[in-house]
């Protein structure tokens, strides 16, 4: 009789051990019930909200630059804004536009630089930037067709297709390999050798077709015809081109043109050394200038 009464006991106390596991189990099952539903409304508002179509970047206005054509600027950017985010939000949305992808992409472009990206309205970006001029190449030998194209900083930014003739000057460094997207020279040295070439052609219709840089020092011009002017970094490009002026004035050396001399050395202050070319060989000529 003891027995059996424990025994009800014992299926008593299992029930209520039960009863108490199961009311949480129900109440957590219940919450993540909730929890679930609750986060798939709020994907289900935030997929509909991304997507209404006055809150989605539709128009790109673009302004700046001279021969990179505007379609090129515009198509790229719609080409970084195509996508979602997580398969989720679009890159579209006016609140989330991927506004440095966009500056990244467009700084592939060779020619472009300075490039500001500003959101006008829901539907608009603007883009604004400048363009590289191109002022010379930088080649690694006169010869080369592996060149590039620097601006007036000296800074490479593009490689140039393979150019007949001397529509650009042809910079040359003695053992110097140029980098695409690096500084060739320094702006200053750009400037003094732009300075000398730019007084030879308007005062002498001399014209330079390879500036080529041999030390810390020296620099040798390649004059169109034929010859070679041989200058000095430490002198000023005024004060060097006075000297040769001087020199291709007198009765002496007035009779020099492009193609008949070998070269004329202006390295050495107002002593100015002049080699000829002739049937018979080449003469070299010393010259003093006199201010």
């Amino acid at each position: 009789m003891i027995s059996f009464f424990k025994k009800k006991e014992k299926k008593a106390l299992a029930k209520r051990n039960m009863s108490r596991e199961v009311g949480p189990l129900r109440r957590q099952l219940f919450i993540g019930v909730l929890i679930f539903t609750l986060l798939a409304l709020c994907i289900c508002l935030v997929w509909y909200v991304t997507r209404i179509e006055s809150f989605q970047i539709s128009h790109v206005e673009v302004t700046g630059g001279t021969t990179v054509p505007h379609s090129v600027i515009s198509d790229s950017v719609d080409q970084t804004l195509t996508g979602t985010y997580f398969h989720l939000i679009p890159k579209r949305f006016m609140l989330l536009y991927p506004k440095s992808a966009i500056i990244e992409s467009l700084h592939r472009q060779d020619r472009i630089k300075n490039i500001q990206v500003d959101q006008i309205d829901k539907q608009t970006l603007s883009v604004v930037f400048d363009e590289y001029i191109p002022y010379a190449l930088w080649c690694k030998m006169a010869i080369s067709e592996n060149c590039f194209f620097i601006d007036k900083t000296g800074y490479a930014f593009a490689q140039a297709p393979a150019l007949e003739g001397s529509s650009f000057v042809r910079y040359v460094e003695d053992g110097v390999t140029p980098v695409v997207k690096t500084n060739s020279f320094d702006s200053k040295y750009i400037h003094n050798t732009e300075l000398f070439t730019e007084l030879l052609k308007e005062k002498l219709s001399i014209y330079i077709t390879q500036i080529k840089k041999l030390s810390t020092y020296d620099i040798e011009y390649t004059v169109a015809g034929g010859g070679i002017i041989k200058v000095a970094q430490t002198m000023a490009p005024e004060a060097t081109f006075q000297n040769l002026e001087t020199i291709l004035h007198s009765k002496e050396f007035e009779h020099i043109k492009p193609g008949a001399f070998q070269y004329i050395d202006l390295r050495f202050g107002d002593k100015v050394f002049v080699n000829e070319a002739s049937l018979r060989g080449a003469t070299s000529t010393a010259s003093t200038t006199s201010n």
